[in-house]
């Protein structure tokens, strides 16, 4: 299937957790998470909702005191599995979906080569890790997905972990929910398969639009051909709703 996405994908919650929260992580408190998003969603008037996973598993390692540069592949399979992590995302996940109402949601999730970037060092990532990483992430979103979820949206760098995801693509499947990829760094969108929608900074379904963009860098008509773009924390929040009105105007 094709996924039904929004002409512009947009990524708001960096730039959302420092103007409305001054910085401080939404995931630290997630009985507060969904008012979070739902200010979000006002504030940039997004057509979806998505909810990232990165974010919490660095939030998690933060309250508990675990430097995450620690951990080896076990150990950070240890976490993704740990059940007390477990009911704090889902505790979180509840408040999204009860304060967002009908507004579509999608969970964010980090591809094995992102989650890898996030504890190892680069040279120290080969396939075994890697595959271990799908494996356990597969489980976590078994663990959290919703009806109310209507698509996963992967975000990936490293060209190793494409042939690895195929355990995600399978769990999100087998729900229904549209999988979609979002591509940076060297990784190419040919490289990738078992997605409904790839989006790539170069080829893809979709383009991933650059922070020029913030800076005022044209872009033809968005309707024939879906864009991602994230909103840079630092932007002041007048100029970014500025931006936002004529990029929505090129998608409309």
């Amino acid at each position: 299937m094709k996924a039904q996405v929004p002409p512009l994908w947009i990524d708001g919650y960096a730039f959302g957790r420092q103007v409305l929260r001054g910085g401080e992580e939404p995931w630290k408190a997630p009985d507060e998470l969904g008012f979070f998003l739902r200010d979000l969603a006002q504030l940039l008037s997004l057509p979806l909702v998505e909810i990232p996973v990165t974010q919490a598993i660095l939030a998690w390692g933060e309250l508990q005191g675990v430097a995450l540069a620690s951990l080896d592949p076990r150990g950070m399979e240890r976490l993704l599995a740990d059940t007390a992590f477990r009911a704090h995302l889902n505790r979180g996940l509840d408040t999204a979906v009860g304060a967002l109402g009908s507004r579509p949601l999608a969970l964010s999730f980090p591809g094995p080569g992102a989650l890898a970037a996030l504890f190892m060092e680069d040279g120290d990532v080969d396939e075994d890790a890697l595959d271990d990483l799908s494996l356990s992430l597969a489980d976590l979103l078994r663990a959290l997905y919703r009806p109310a979820f209507f698509a996963v949206r992967f975000h990936e760098s490293d060209p190793r972990a494409l042939e690895f995801f195929d355990p995600l693509t399978n769990v999100a499947r087998h729900y229904d929910a549209a999988s979609i990829l979002v591509l940076g760094g060297d990784a190419s969108p040919d490289e990738a398969s078992g997605f409904d929608l790839v989006y790539g900074e170069e080829g893809g379904d979709g383009s991933v639009l650059g922070a020029a963009i913030w800076r005022g860098a044209l872009v033809g008509p968005l309707a024939d051909n879906a864009s991602f773009v994230e909103v840079p924390a630092d932007m002041v929040p007048e100029a970014v709703l500025a931006r936002l009105r004529e990029l929505g105007d090129r998608a409309a």
